[in-house]
């Protein structure tokens, strides 16, 4: 890949790279879930996953050289803020949940039995989470965000990165395998846009941190496992977005759409 092409449009050559390693990762997946690919693997999952750090780190090396890799990874070890923050990236989504719940019990859909089986495993589903969703952070706020910054308002920032990155889930809607297939597109919309604004409001608040923005990522696909073990993944969906929504407004309309942070 030419050097100079990489330095004159690094947030491009990112996306496209990360879309590609990616895929190249889903795609079979998909396909094979439809019996129109010969085997699937997990390493076929690993490679989808890793995509966005992946990327990083090629285009980085070709930025930075041998100090690239060390200033990408740093932010991962920036674990000293207010303790307020280590209450929000570990409750908030109980929180949503909760109240998603709530107005869905409101509106008939009936109150879930979770499985008891469910609570134990909430530590190891995490961990496991973490250690896989924060080659996405690694990418999409250690390599990507901060760049944007350097040019774009936050909230333009969220709706770009938000729509790249509900793209970017395209092969997971359409593998039926997936929990995300029964997922409404829109919503799906609504819901990546929405937690981009989270997530860059967390990162700006927290000096930088992809560990806390890892954490809130990995406490919400935790908690989406609790839903879905519980039966109520997909009816309570459009409620999940709909209380996120509201914060990443919320967010947006106290600290203007400029810098989402004091």
């Amino acid at each position: 890949m030419p050097a100079r092409l990489v330095r004159r449009h690094p947030i491009v050559v990112f996306y496209v790279l990360a879309f590609v390693i990616t895929w190249l990762g889903w795609i079979p997946q998909a396909l094979h879930s439809r019996g129109l690919f010969p085997f699937d693997h997990p390493l076929l999952g690993l490679l989808g996953g890793a995509g966005p750090t992946l990327a990083a780190l090629i285009v980085i090396g070709v930025l930075k050289g041998r100090d690239g890799p060390r200033e990408l990874f740093a932010p991962l070890l920036r674990w000293r803020v207010r303790w307020p923050w280590y209450l929000f990236v570990f409750l908030f989504w109980f929180v949503v949940a909760a109240i998603a719940l709530g107005v869905g019990a409101l509106l008939g859909q009936g109150v879930p039995s979770i499985p008891p089986g469910v609570w134990p495993a909430l530590v190891p589903i995490f961990v496991t989470m973490l250690l896989s969703n924060v080659w996405e952070e690694i990418g999409w706020r250690g390599f990507a965000l901060p760049r944007f910054q350097e040019k774009y308002g936050d909230l333009s920032i969220a709706v770009i990165m938000g729509l790249l990155w509900s793209l970017w889930h395209l092969p997971l809607l359409l593998n039926p395998t997936s929990p995300m297939s029964g997922l409404p597109w829109y919503g799906e919309i609504l819901f990546s846009i929405a937690l981009t604004v989270i997530y860059t409001w967390l990162y700006n608040n927290t000096r930088r941190s992809l560990l806390f923005v890892s954490i809130f990522h990995a406490m919400s696909n935790t908690m989406a496992y609790v839903l879905l073990e519980g039966g109520v993944f997909l009816s309570s969906y459009i409620f999940v977005v709909g209380v996120t929504a509201v914060f990443a407004i919320l967010i947006v309309l106290v600290y203007g759409p400029r810098r989402f942070s004091r």
